[in-house]
C-alpha cells in the first residue's frame, strides 16, 4: 500500500491489483469499461478517487500539478506487467436468483483442467470477438452454484464448494449468469486473464507450443487435443484427466517438453 496525505488527511491506495478491495476493482472496471460521466473527467482523476477514496472535489482542490503527480499511484493499472490473481470476487448473485454462486481460488489453485479447456476457450472466444454469449459460457465455466453442506467435514469434500464441472450444462447455467452486472464479468474476465498469464509465466514452454498451435488453422490452439493425448497414460481415462487439477497438467505437459527439446538437441 502506498500512503497519501492529503489536505491533512492520510490515505493509503493499492500498489497493485492484488491489494484492491473487490469494490475498488469494480470502481476500476466502471471507469477502465464504462460509459464516461459528464462533465468528463481524466480517467486517471477518477482512478485516483477510487483507489484512495479521496473525493473528486477534494482532488479537484488541489494544484494541478500536485494532483497530476499523484497518478503515478495508478501506473500499476496499466502496467502489463502487473496481474490479479486474487479471487476478489469469490461470490456472485444473479439479478432475480438465489443461487450462490462459487468461483474457482485464487491463482486457479482449485481449477481441474477439463474445466480450463473449456473456459479458457470461451475466453480466446470473447476475446477476440467480444461475443457477449463467449463471456456468459466462460463465467457458466467457473462460476457454478454452491452445494448446501459442502465442506471438510463432508466424504464428498475435494477442496471445492462448486457443483462439479458438467460441459453439458454450461448453456443452461449461462441463462441466469448473463443477469451478472457488466462490471463484474469484465472484473471476472481480468482476474482470469491475470491467473492465466501467471500460468504462462510457469510453464512458459506449454503455452509457447499451444499459441503456435492457435496460429494454425488445422490445430486452432486445442486444449483437447492435449487432453486426448495424455489421457490413457498416468492420468487414467479421458475423463479422469480432465479431473486432475490443471497445474498437475500442465507441469506434466512442461516436464513432455523439456524432454523433448533435451532430446532433440542430443541427435
Amino acid at each position: 500500500m502506498i500512503p497519501l496525505q492529503i489536505w491533512g488527511t492520510k490515505y493509503s491506495v493499492p500498489a497493485s491489483w492484488n491489494e484492491l478491495t473487490r469494490a475498488q476493482l469494480l470502481g476500476v472496471m466502471g471507469i477502465l469499461y464504462g460509459s464516461p460521466e459528464c462533465p468528463p473527467l481524466p480517467p486517471r482523476l477518477r482512478l485516483l478517487a477510487v483507489l484512495s477514496g479521496v473525493p473528486v472535489a477534494q482532488l479537484l482542490a488541489l494544484p494541478a500539478v500536485q494532483c497530476v503527480q499523484l497518478y503515478a499511484a495508478t501506473d500499476f493499472v496499466f502496467d502489463e506487467q502487473q496481474r490479479l490473481t486474487e479471487q476478489l470476487l469469490p461470490e456472485l448473485q444473479a439479478l432475480g436468483s438465489r443461487v450462490r454462486w462459487v468461483g474457482p481460488r485464487s491463482s486457479f489453485r482449485n481449477l481441474l483442467f477439463g474445466e480450463f479447456i473449456f473456459a479458457d476457450t470461451y475466453f480466446r472466444a470473447w476475446s477476440t470477438h467480444r461475443s457477449a454469449q463467449a463471456l456468459d459460457w466462460f463465467l457458466a465455466t467457473l462460476y457454478r452454484p454452491l452445494v448446501p453442506g459442502l465442506g471438510p467435514s463432508d466424504v464428498r469434500w475435494q477442496g471445492d464448494r462448486r457443483e462439479p464441472f458438467n460441459e453439458h450444462r454450461t448453456e443452461y447455467l449461462a441463462q441466469t449468469l448473463t443477469r451478472i452486472p457488466d462490471a463484474q464479468k469484465l472484473a471476472i474476465a481480468t482476474w482470469y486473464r491475470g491467473c492465466r498469464g501467471q500460468l504462462e509465466q510457469e510453464f512458459p514452454e506449454v503455452f509457447e507450443v499451444h499459441e503456435a498451435d492457435a496460429g494454425s488453422a488445422q490445430q486452432a490452439g486445442d486444449w483437447g487435443r492435449v487432453l486426448r493425448k495424455l489421457s490413457g497414460g498416468a492420468f487414467g481415462t479421458l475423463e479422469q484427466t480432465s479431473r486432475q487439477h490443471a497445474r498437475t497438467i500442465l507441469a506434466e505437459m512442461q516436464d513432455l517438453a523439456r524432454d523433448y527439446a533435451k532430446a532433440k538437441r542430443s541427435t
